[in-house]
């Protein structure tokens, strides 16, 4: 199943945060939105791994899931 994530880098890796997305990438990611001045990566997995970590390789700090937030009085209230 596909997720979104969101990884962080590891101090004095930022930078190399392009080649760590590069690296996500040849995993199977698919990487959406690289915010270099806070070290983040945000992307979408293959589907192939069986958990997030898997995909902590060298460089990120920590990776979660992105879960969508609504704001309150929005769609369907």
């Amino acid at each position: 199943m596909k997720r979104n994530f969101i990884a962080s880098v590891e101090r004095g890796f930022e930078p190399q945060i392009e080649q760590i997305a590069k690296d996500l990438q040849d995993r199977g990611c698919t990487i959406s939105q690289i915010l270099k001045l806070a070290g983040i990566i945000s992307g979408c997995t293959s589907g192939e791994e069986k958990d997030l970590q898997e995909l902590k390789i060298k460089g990120i700090r920590h990776i979660e899931e992105d879960r969508q937030v609504r704001a309150l009085g929005g769609e369907g209230e």
